[in-house]
């Protein structure tokens, strides 16, 4: 135990039963998706922990991202585990021989804000729980900033708010794992997997912790 869980002792971020961040048994709750998700066409198969209606998953999702709440990194390692022993298919990516792992790049400003690259600390988790032996690759670069696409109309605005929003800083030359927290129209990820297929990726997948409405 350090002296921050002393002074600041762990409360469940769901049912605030002491503890934990996240407790045992709203860990169980959780209703893990067992097979790939619906993605953009661009996306060769889509992975999701489970759904953003999810009370459990959505207070882990909310509190990581707008409360910058870095406590619940260890959180989220048992989220990804879970998942990991309870899926029941092959992986998308089985058979691979190389991988890389790839996060949609933050919003600088709201990156400054939050005082954390929420998106890059799960890829880093990601990759750790899941694919170990994959590559992990910065690559992939923010060249604007655009508008929140939850706060626009689920339709062609998406798509077209995010157009450009991100560059490929060098080449790729194997399959991509693009990691990011929610999945609902799919514009954001459909935009940086055509610039990563664009800079050589010979296939783009995609991991998020949600699947949105």
């Amino acid at each position: 135990m350090s002296w921050l869980d002393i002074l600041y002792p762990p409360t469940c971020v769901s049912c605030e039963a002491p503890g934990a961040w996240l407790c045992d048994p709203c860990l169980a709750r959780i209703g893990m998706f067992h097979h790939p998700v619906e993605a953009p066409s661009s996306i060769k198969a889509a992975l999701a922990c489970g759904s953003y209606a999810d009370p459990v998953l959505r207070s882990v999702i909310t509190s990581f991202k707008y409360r910058s709440a870095r406590c619940l990194t260890s959180a989220w390692s048992k989220i990804l585990r879970l998942y990991r022993s309870s899926y029941a298919e092959a992986w998308p990516w089985a058979g691979l021989d190389r991988l890389t792992v790839v996060s949609i790049p933050s919003d600088p400003k709201r990156m400054r804000k939050r005082g954390m690259d929420h998106a890059a600390i799960l890829a880093d988790l990601v990759r750790q729980e899941l694919v170990p032996w994959a590559a992990r690759s910065p690559l992939l670069k923010r060249r604007k900033s655009v508008s929140q696409n939850a706060a626009l109309p689920p339709d062609a605005t998406r798509a077209a708010n995010v157009r450009g929003a991100f560059e490929a800083s060098g080449s790729f030359d194997a399959p991509i794992l693009l990691v990011d927290d929610v999945l609902t129209t799919g514009a954001t990820s459909a935009e940086a997997a055509r610039v990563l297929l664009d800079a050589g990726a010979p296939a783009v997948y995609l991991f998020v912790m949600a699947r949105g409405s």
